[in-house]
């Protein structure tokens, strides 16, 4: 399973797939699901939930927007900013 983070800003996706790569993690910039509605259309793929959650809990990743479950054809949110 992978997921999808979804950023509102260039610059903090590339901010956070360094982050990701930094502690261990495979991480890689790709577009943002048409779904997202985002406004870089920039987001990180990873396979690794949980040490997303701790990047995100441990870093300031203010423009995040979304979070996607992807398993190669569907995406399921599991997290969506509600005032962005």
């Amino acid at each position: 399973m992978n997921y999808i983070f979804s950023f509102s800003s260039r610059n903090s996706a590339i901010r956070f797939c360094d982050a990701v790569a930094a502690v261990g993690g495979r991480a890689k910039l790709v577009n943002a699901p048409i779904e997202s509605g985002s406004g870089c259309g920039l987001a990180v793929k990873c396979n690794d939930y949980k040490l997303c959650q701790n990047v995100l809990n441990c870093g300031h990743f203010g423009y995040l927007r979304e979070i996607y479950e992807y398993d190669g054809q569907t995406y399921k949110s599991l997290y969506r900013q509600s005032n962005y």
